[in-house]
């Protein structure tokens, strides 16, 4: 086992950790959010914005670092290989983007309301958020599989 596979191992790790989260929240709790009323929706949300807020950043800015020492990895940018890699990287960032410029910012509106009064427009506050999640995760799915892809057209797969 050498030091490159290694790398590829925690970058193929992360960017599976970033979009099975946008995933799952997509599938299962966004779903579930769009159902909720209003003081269930705003009690709901906080309490996820407690346990994914801290987490996302971390593997996101590591996803998309490790696009980057994926692509430069040998045999390079020159190849498909380290392309396919830089492609991901650049999704990710896009995930970063989108979910800075929206969905942050709405987790940090949110989670100033008060449960049992939520601001008279928390649904269109509420149908904004899953368009732009839908949105970030959709583009994190590419970034994935431009890194499978990427490692498994090495020579050797992920054992080179």
């Amino acid at each position: 086992m050498t030091i490159f596979f290694l790398v590829r191992l925690l970058v193929l790790f992360l960017a599976a950790l970033v979009t099975g989260a946008l995933m799952v929240n997509w599938i299962g709790l966004a779903r579930a959010m769009a159902r909720l009323s209003s003081p269930a929706y705003v009690e709901f949300h906080q309490a996820t914005n407690d346990t994914f807020d801290p987490y996302m950043p971390i593997v996101v800015v590591g996803a998309v670092l490790g696009g980057i020492v994926l692509a430069a990895l040998p045999p390079g940018l020159t190849s498909l290989s380290g392309r396919l890699a830089l492609l991901g990287a650049f999704c990710y960032a896009a995930v970063l983007v989108i979910s800075l410029a929206t969905g942050v910012r709405m987790n940090r509106q949110i989670a100033g309301w008060p449960i049992a009064h939520p601001p008279e427009n928390w649904m269109k506050v509420r149908v904004r958020w899953i368009r732009f999640h839908i949105l970030r995760t959709l583009v994190s799915v590419p970034a994935l599989l431009g890194y499978l892809a990427s490692v498994m057209l090495l020579p050797g797969g992920t054992n080179s």
